[in-house]
């Protein structure tokens, strides 16, 4: 939250880049610290580097691109999240599981791509708001003039923060990060304790997700930039999302597993971002859009602390990862039906 309402008066890349370079240190030291208290400690602090980054980098976007092009620009942005998802995935999988490398191994093989993308911010990027533009420059506006609760008791200065569509979309974005956090903290336990799978495919079958994601996301972003009825997709998308965890918990082999982890794919966390990412843009308080972002991220990533570990509890408590998995697929149905209800009546 402080890097994104820094970022709404000052460079947003020299904020995303120095976040970045003291985000890589951290990542490196995460691999030779020599105590568990120590890790922990550098571990906050690469969460503290990470926190630069959404807010300042999705205010860019919104200055830079016209509406016929932004949905795409955050999509394609976005679509990071999966590539490092399935490097990353396959990179630990490969070191740790296969290879026998020593746990720390992949901590510090990617501390220097990371430190890259700081430099790459920093002095690769032209000066904002002139020469990076691309199809005009986008005004925000804002979208609907309802009052929520939450709205009502906010400090005045945080009520245009919090008026109807926001709080939909923060909610909506809080169930979906819930159950991707929940999967992919535990596929990979799920995949060998539960199903059997053997070792060697563990970390391909959890990459299955984000290389389905990301085209998905990329064709629909596309698609959404043409049409002034974006929102109705998240009422087909978010309940598949939803029926996917469910078959992914319920499934009997191998192949049921994958086939539950496509549908995931094309419908879930990666893929409806960009139709929340545009609720938010379009009704984000003119001149505060990367404190928008920042808020909005910052509300959703909570899900991030409750996931793994409301999961993990219920399967101490049940003996079954099923359980968690079920709870998500519920957690999306009634973000639906929250964002559903907060967009009656919006602009």
């Amino acid at each position: 939250m402080p890097f994104s309402r820094l970022a709404d008066g000052h460079s947003k890349k020299t904020i995303v880049a120095l976040g970045f370079i003291f985000f890589a240190v951290m990542t490196f030291l995460s691999g030779i610290v020599p105590t568990f208290t120590l890790f922990l400690l550098v571990r906050a602090l690469v969460g503290l580097g990470q926190g630069s980054f959404y807010g300042p980098a999705y205010g860019l976007i919104n200055e830079n691109l016209s509406d016929r092009h932004a949905t795409l620009g955050m999509a394609i942005i976005n679509s990071g999240q999966g590539v490092g998802q399935i490097l990353g995935t396959l990179l630990a999988s490969t070191l740790v599981i296969q290879n026998q490398d020593h746990w720390s191994t992949p901590f510090l093989v990617i501390a220097l791509p990371t430190v890259m993308v700081g430099f790459l911010y920093l002095y690769g990027l032209p000066k904002e708001g002139r020469s990076i533009r691309y199809g005009g420059k986008s005004v925000n506006t804002r979208g609907g003039q309802q009052q929520s609760l939450i709205s009502s008791l906010a400090p005045k200065i945080w009520r245009p923060f919090f008026e109807r569509p926001l709080i939909g979309a923060y909610w909506l974005l809080f169930c979906s990060i819930y159950g991707q956090i929940a999967m992919l903290t535990w596929l990979p336990t799920f995949l060998l304790g539960m199903k059997n799978i053997d070792q060697r495919f563990v970390g391909l079958i959890a990459s299955i997700v984000p290389l389905i994601a990301i085209p998905s996301a990329l064709i629909l972003a596309k698609k959404l930039d043409q049409t002034a009825h974006a929102r109705r997709f998240l009422y087909l998308f978010v309940p598949l999302s939803a029926l996917a965890l469910v078959l992914g918990s319920l499934s009997q082999n191998s192949t049921q597993i994958v086939l539950a982890l496509i549908l995931y794919g094309l419908t879930g966390k990666m893929t409806i971002d960009p139709l929340l990412l545009q609720v938010i843009r379009r009704h984000a308080p003119k001149g505060r859009v990367a404190t928008t972002f920042g808020l909005y991220n910052f509300l959703g990533m909570l899900a991030s602390i409750t996931a793994p570990y409301l999961t993990g509890w219920l399967t101490d408590l049940t003996g079954s990862l099923a359980v968690g998995f079920d709870l998500a697929a519920a957690l999306l149905l009634l973000g639906l039906l929250g964002f559903g209800l907060s967009q009656r009546n919006a602009g």
